[in-house]
């Protein structure tokens, strides 16, 4: 088969490699589209994964089955045929965060495109218990999504959302921007986008945030020399109800905190950009007063069906971020394309069969 496989700093080559066998628990996939996410922008810069290279990156994909292991013969679960999603972080189900029943906090998991090959190849193989089918009438490049909304959707649920409130969203890359969407379609009322750049800021407002806030672009029209003020200014002085952080950017982790209301709460969902040394500053004083509460959100246990859900119902409309789908062999192209928000970038996908 056919992969891109990285083999060190900013050097993704198209090679010919072994189509993978399914074990007695796995199935083979036939990759239909493949998202580039922020971690594999991070894993291409550095040359590594979570192990050394060689390692095919792509953990957010769709995809057929062609072929199934012995377990899932037998269960019946699948067939050859099924159309499906991937969920990447396959927990070991024995240590103590998985028998507590939080696989996301698995100290020994298998992750496709991290610590084994993912998606960004013909074929892969995947376990059978990490499979979701496709709904009818949601394509392949929705599917797609599905891994990215279902991390978010984990972080929704900690957001503590109800009809009303008053919320925003750091960072409109295509987690924020499917954030803005839900948090709409749950009620939630105003929301504000804000970032850097006008044309995500823009993409929000279309798809639903009712205020945009530019932080950096002077020449912007969206520009405001104090986020906090004008935040203050679009919820009657009170501060925000809901933030949800979608960034790593370390100031736009800090801005969630300046701008809060009482009995505010903050999702920290960006990773700080995997940097581990970073931190942010809250006051205890103020915060105590105004119970706020601050949280983080990693990856997406038992989100999955939630997120899928979403997708086919259109509660949040991922086609219209979708900007890029580059074939298997300009992976490398793709990812530069993500890194560097070429061409008013979104959503890069690969496509190993275009």
């Amino acid at each position: 088969m056919k992969a891109a496989v990285l083999k060190g700093p900013r050097l993704i080559e198209l090679e010919e490699v072994p189509t993978p066998k399914p074990s007695v628990n796995d199935v083979l996939v036939k990759v239909e589209a493949c998202g580039v996410c922020g971690s594999d922008i991070a894993y291409y810069q550095r040359g590594r994964a979570d192990v050394p290279p060689p390692i095919i990156l792509g953990h957010e994909f769709s995809g057929t089955i062609v072929e199934l292991g012995e377990t899932a013969k037998k269960l019946g679960l699948f067939k050859e045929g099924d159309r499906i999603v991937a969920e990447p972080v396959m927990a070991c189900g024995s240590c103590r965060s998985c028998k507590q029943g939080h696989p996301n906090m698995c100290e020994k998991p298998t992750v496709l495109g991290v610590t084994v090959n993912g998606g960004m190849a013909e074929y892969c193989v995947v376990r059978y218990d990490y499979l979701h089918k496709i709904p009818d009438g949601v394509s392949f490049e929705e599917a797609a999504f599905t891994e990215p909304l279902a991390c978010a959707l984990h972080g929704v649920k900690k957001l503590k959302i109800s009809s009303g409130l008053s919320a925003a969203v750091i960072g409109p890359g295509p987690i924020g921007l499917m954030i803005v969407q839900y948090l709409k379609k749950s009620g939630l009322s105003p929301v504000i986008l804000i970032g850097t750049r006008d044309y995500r800021l823009e993409a929000g407002l279309r798809l639903g945030a009712d205020y945009a806030i530019n932080v950096k672009d002077r020449d912007s029209r969206y520009y405001a020399e104090s986020p906090v003020e004008r935040v203050r200014e679009l919820t009657d002085g009170s501060g925000v109800d809901r933030v949800f952080v979608a960034t790593g950017s370390v100031s736009g982790n800090q801005l969630a905190v300046e701008i809060t209301g009482p009995r505010s709460v903050v999702v920290f969902f960006g990773g700080a950009s995997y940097e581990p040394t970073s931190t942010v500053s809250i006051p205890l004083w103020e915060g105590t007063l105004g119970e706020k509460e601050f949280v983080f959100s990693w990856l997406s246990p038992y989100t999955f069906p939630e997120a899928l859900n979403a997708i086919k119902k259109k509660l949040v409309e991922v086609t219209p971020l979708l900007t890029h789908s580059l074939p298997l062999e300009e992976a490398g192209k793709a990812i530069e394309i993500a890194e560097k928000r070429l061409e008013n970038a979104l959503k890069v996908q690969i496509k190993p069969g275009q």
